[in-house]
């Protein structure tokens, strides 16, 4: 099955939304950021190594492990050597060396380290963003568009050699001639596919992100290469492709749950046989009836679904609410030269939004969140991304954002940190070795002041994350971010 989903030149019948948003096939915002955030000079904020290494021991903590049955073991000592966990038990039996740092853990939990499974790095060169991660209880990262310097984060990361999150990364996104973004690479035939395909393996990139030009034959062989290469794919859903076509190409996940829409679309919406900017935000007319049936069909193909809801609730909002977001405490930790475009980039459209405009912009986020609420009860991979740093979508911070939507879908809390944990770590590949709070495991950890099952928006105020070895008190997290904060920020 095929189906076209080419820019149509008119606008829908009651649609004021200003032209510009037409550009790149419909994809202007998300296209000019990168663009932009490119063109910034690097600042310098490399990670500050001020954790506290050697033998560390939380003693008398709750632990979350996030393990298949565990739930909750109370009275516990966690003691971990470099960056394994060495012992988990009861706290009268575990002994803790005489030179290990004790952390407290009386009336606070600990659990694993959270993950963002859709993020861009590759905006600058400058690896300070790495602290805003690390600053949000995020230890692990799925980072979409590679280059090289990033290679050399993760490899440094691995080896204890620079503090940040772990990085999983795809190489430069694959996209059709011409691609849509400048700075993707134009893929114009099979053959070039393939080729495209084993450089990025050959680089030691460890997945392919494919994007919306890419053709049906393009396509197809980069999924076969990959395969053949030991690599997955992720991506978008090619213009030229259907979503059912997608599903069933072998394709690892689907990033943004707006991908789905062709399959939710509501057969006497206006904007059914061409394109419309709604479509980027699911915020066309759908037929709710159909959501079920489009989650089965993504449980039958057992792809992964990236929803990144909240890079869809920054993409669009009224003036009071893009100030509200430019006040936010978390912009301290961004440049002039970001916050600017952000706000530029936000507001550009607004002259030119009316009523039905707004309408279905309202409408957007009821059915982006519906959908994730279907994909849920049908039993589909769900996994929890936020496409940072599109505008207002601010690194690590907007993870808790994006956790906080997935509750509002009606999904239980103790689920939602399982799908930021351990699914996360069984869908990378990496549960043998984090994800759960296991001996043996990794230390990429996260101790916060209250239940976390009790209230998400515990995860926001971390009294310490480890990661690599490296325990970082909120006070060291503190200190890091008032330094970016005094430096003017990241661009």
């Amino acid at each position: 099955m095929t189906s076209s989903r080419t820019e149509v030149g008119t606008r829908a019948p009651g649609s004021a939304l200003f032209e510009s948003l037409n550009s790149a096939a419909g994809l202007g915002p998300l296209v000019a950021v990168f663009t932009i955030l490119l063109s910034c000079e690097p600042s310098s904020h490399p990670p500050r190594d001020s954790g506290i290494t050697g033998d560390i021991a939380f003693v008398d903590v709750t632990v979350l492990t996030m393990g298949e049955s565990d739930g909750a073991l109370t009275g516990q000592t966690v003691l971990v050597s470099g960056d394994t966990i060495l012992a988990i038990g009861a706290t009268v039996d575990v002994q803790v060396p005489t030179d290990a740092t004790v952390v407290d853990g009386v009336g606070r939990f600990l659990m694993p380290g959270l993950t963002d499974m859709h993020v861009h790095l590759e905006y600058s060169e400058d690896p300070g963003i790495l602290n805003l991660f690390l600053a949000n209880g995020v230890t692990t990262v799925r980072n979409m568009d590679g280059r090289p310097y990033i290679l050399e984060w993760r490899d440094l990361i691995e080896r204890g050699e620079m503090l940040g999150p772990r990085i999983h990364t795809a190489g430069p996104i694959l996209d059709g001639d011409p691609p849509l973004r400048d700075d993707n690479l134009a893929i114009g035939s099979a053959d070039e596919a393939r080729d495209a395909v084993r450089a990025q393996a050959t680089a030691g990139y460890d997945f392919v992100k494919v994007y919306t030009n890419l053709s049906p034959d393009a396509f197809a062989a980069i999924v076969d290469e990959a395969a053949a290469q030991g690599m997955a794919v992720a991506g978008h859903v090619p213009g030229d492709l259907s979503v059912e076509d997608a599903l069933a190409s072998g394709m690892w996940s689907i990033e943004h749950v707006t991908e789905l829409g062709d399959l939710v679309e509501a057969s006497d919406s206006p904007f059914r046989n061409g394109w419309h900017w709604s479509k980027l935000y699911l915020a066309m007319p759908v037929d709710t009836t159909r959501y079920a049936d489009a989650a089965a069909q993504v449980v039958r193909a057992g792809v992964g679904i990236v929803a990144t809801t909240v890079q869809a609730d920054r993409a669009l909002a009224p003036r009071d609410t893009i100030d509200a977001w430019l006040l936010g405490p978390e912009m301290a930790y961004l440049g002039s030269e970001v916050l600017d475009f952000w706000e530029w980039l936000a507001t550009r459209s607004l002259d030119r939004m009316d009523a039905a405009d707004w309408a279905l912009v309202d409408a957007g986020r009821e059915n982006r969140i519906r959908l994730v609420r279907a994909l849920h009860d049908a039993g589909a991979v769900l996994l929890i991304g936020t496409d940072t740093p599109n505008p207002f979508v601010v690194p690590g911070v907007s993870l808790h954002e994006e956790l906080a939507n997935h509750e509002a879908a009606g999904i239980e809390r103790t689920r939602i940190l399982e799908m930021a944990t351990r699914e996360a770590a069984r869908f990378l590949g990496a549960l043998e070795e984090v994800g759960t709070v296991e001996a043996g495991k990794r230390a990429d950890l996260l101790l916060l002041d209250a239940d976390p099952r009790e209230s998400l928006a515990t995860l926001r105020r971390p009294v310490g994350v480890m990661t690599a070895g490296r325990w970082l008190s909120a006070e060291a997290i503190a200190e890091v971010l008032a330094e970016i904060a005094a430096d003017g920020g990241l661009n």
